[in-house]
C-alpha cells in the first residue's frame, strides 16, 4: 500500500502505510507468516523474503522522494 499510494502521489498516506507496516514486525524485527486474529499475536518465525524486499524498496523510494 505504501508503494501504491506513493505512486499515486499521496506522500502522507504512503508514509503512514509504511510506518504502520514497519510497526507490525516482531521483536527480532522480522515479519511472520501467520497472524492469530483471535489472540492478536504473530505466529511463526520464518520471515517472508518478499515482504522484506518490498519494505526495503518502499523505504528507499520514500527516502529518495523529497516531496
Amino acid at each position: 500500500m505504501a508503494l501504491a499510494t506513493h505512486q499515486q502521489g499521496d506522500e502522507l498516506a504512503a508514509r503512514g502505510w509504511y510506518e504502520r507496516t514497519r510497526a507490525a514486525c516482531g521483536a527480532p524485527q522480522l515479519y511472520c507468516e501467520e497472524y492469530d486474529a483471535a489472540r492478536h499475536q504473530m505466529r511463526g518465525n520464518f520471515p517472508q523474503a518478499f515482504v522484506h524486499a518490498l519494505m526495503i524498496e518502499a523505504s528507499a523510494r520514500l527516502a529518495a522522494d523529497p516531496r
